[in-house]
């Protein structure tokens, strides 16, 4: 009983000198920014603001991100911030091949931080225009199962048409043949495996006419 009370009193003072000091970190107006752009950008920046609501000094110890899609930087290169200091850091995302929805995240690290706990973690939601469409992106046939026939189906959300114009696949188990539908707007492509009874994997890949070259280069996975 009494190890309990201790718990109790050790986690009453751990709030009471928190809430003496002001607060932990440096406190962002939002954590997680959206932004939708266009089909064919490359880069987009996204500014994450904050200010030091605490009543000492914060000092920005680092910041990292788990793709190599992401960097960052402060403002002024300023690190440290006093009381009622308010600061802003901006998250480049080089937008490369991606299309459809994104989600990253930075992590940012305070001198009063732990090694394996960020203070912030700012998520960054890109939106990037998914003109050309492959439905499901991955087809999955079970071990020793029937091997039945399967397809992926391609539409382009465009005002103006998307052409395959080359197409190859990877895995000689893994024949398939490409319909065309709607030349430019919609395609078919039947995968028909010759053999499900050990692992494998393979890709389709599209080479498109379309003058954005994030479309350029398409890829189905089996």
């Amino acid at each position: 009983m009494r190890s309990i009370f201790s718990l109790i009193y050790l986690a009453l003072l751990t709030l009471l000198c928190t809430q003496a000091i002001g607060g932990t970190g440096l406190t962002f107006v939002s954590d997680r920014m959206s932004v939708t752009v266009k089909p064919d950008a490359k880069k987009v920046s996204l500014p994450f603001v904050f200010e030091n609501k605490t009543k000492r000094t914060i000092k920005i110890a680092s910041y990292d991100s788990a793709c190599s899609c992401i960097s960052a930087r402060i403002e002024k290169g300023k690190m440290a911030y006093e009381p009622g200091e308010k600061g802003k850091i901006v998250v480049d995302f080089a937008l490369g091949s991606f299309s459809g929805l994104q989600e990253k995240t930075l992590m940012l690290w305070t001198t009063e931080d732990t090694p394996d706990e960020p203070s912030s973690i700012l998520t960054s939601v890109i939106t990037i225009p998914l003109l050309f469409e492959i439905s499901p992106k991955t087809l999955f046939w079970e071990q020793n199962g029937e091997g039945k026939k399967q397809s992926l189906k391609i539409k382009v959300h465009n005002d103006k048409p998307i052409k395959i114009l080359e197409h190859s696949g990877t895995n000689q188990d893994f024949p398939y043949e490409v319909n065309t539908i709607r030349e430019g707007w919609e395609y078919e492509i039947i995968v028909s495996p010759k053999n499900v009874t050990s692992p494998g994997m393979g890709m389709i890949k599209l080479t498109t006419d379309s003058p954005i070259s994030r479309y350029q280069r398409q890829q189905a996975n089996q």
